[in-house]
């Protein structure tokens, strides 16, 4: 999937790509986690078909400000009826002026031009709680135009996390990361902690390989890290890949060169830097406890600081799949 790669600490904005990639593989999935009362007046074994190039026809011409996904797709309702469906990803970062009048004139359009019911879908992924478009009115001498329209807001997910990492739809996956790149902006420490927590989970969701692969990417885009961190992320995806017995290191790899990396040059800084890298073995293994198992007590700390390069690397490896920070540090 095309990536740009952002300055070190810089926050992305453009999320186009990734978010297009997961409407198009799990569209589905999207509207059952999101939507559910649409999902299930849809009539799935029919199948779907995109319209986007139908909706580009649509909203050439119309105010179009910072759109960043908008999806068109026509399904068949359970009623036999068909219907044409868009869906308004919005994923940008801040307000929008006019964002209701905008999507009132692609409803408008497209009722219009193909003479069928249209709905109206919105996500909302910015970082502003009191954000909340929810319809559009136009009103002169008792003539009224109304639009209203579902807003899913993801900062509202903020309470339900237990939810969301019991659930084994995709899309949970996709707020958990959205939120920890809102909660985590300006502390790349924290940022790399959630990142391998979510890393670590798409392992367990019984996926196949592809689509592994494309939340990993959706991850690895939402959740920038300064350059350092990120080589430090990526050895530490290659030791969770070693535990889960999944061979995605090669891919995984290769994602990291698109972002501007290559492997002999990071080779190249470690060899010789045996002191540095026990030092990047215990800053990932402090994480990936802190992740699991929450603040580690001083007694932990200490004998971590104490450790070498070989008791690090084995309390590493167990700790992926220990069930408790005892278990970890058994057998000293």
């Amino acid at each position: 999937m095309p990536k740009t790669t952002a300055p070190p600490g810089s926050e992305r904005d453009d999320y186009d790509s990734p978010w297009k990639d997961l409407l198009d593989r799990w569209h589905q999935r999207f509207l059952e986690f999101f939507f559910p009362v649409a999902a299930v007046d849809i009539d799935w074994s029919r199948g779907y078909e995109f319209l986007d190039k139908e909706l580009q026809k649509v909203t050439r011409r119309a105010v179009l400000g910072r759109r960043q996904v908008d999806k068109l797709i026509k399904v068949w309702r359970r009623s036999g009826e068909e219907t044409w469906v868009l869906i308004h990803t919005e994923v940008q970062g801040q307000r929008e002026t006019d964002f209701e009048r905008r999507l009132y004139t692609y409803h408008s359009r497209l009722t219009d031009r193909y003479n069928r019911s249209v709905a109206t879908l919105v996500v909302l992924t910015d970082a502003h709680a009191d954000w909340r478009p929810v319809r559009y009115v136009h009103a002169l001498w008792g003539c009224r135009a109304v639009l209203e329209f579902p807003c899913v807001k993801l900062l509202d997910y903020r309470e339900r996390t237990a939810e969301l990492e019991a659930s084994d739809n995709p899309f949970a996956v996709v707020v958990l990361a959205q939120l920890a790149a809102t909660a985590t902006r300006g502390d790349p420490q924290a940022r790399l902690a959630h990142k391998i927590g979510l890393t670590r989970r798409l392992y367990r969701l019984g996926l196949e390989r592809d689509d592994i692969l494309s939340l990993y990417a959706f991850i690895d885009w939402v959740l920038a890290l300064p350059e350092a961190l990120e080589e430090d992320y990526h050895r530490c995806i290659q030791a969770i890949e070693e535990a889960e017995q999944m061979q995605y290191v090669t891919t995984a790899e290769r994602i990291g060169i698109q972002k501007g990396r290559q492997e002999g040059r990071q080779e190249g800084r470690q060899e010789g830097r045996q002191e540095g890298r026990q030092e990047t073995q215990r800053e990932l293994l402090e994480q990936l406890l802190a992740v699991r198992f929450g603040a580690l007590p001083d007694a932990l700390a200490a004998r971590l600081a104490g450790a070498e390069s070989a008791q690090l690397a084995a309390w590493f490896q167990r700790a992926l799949t220990a069930s408790s920070l005892e278990a970890v540090f058994a057998d000293g």
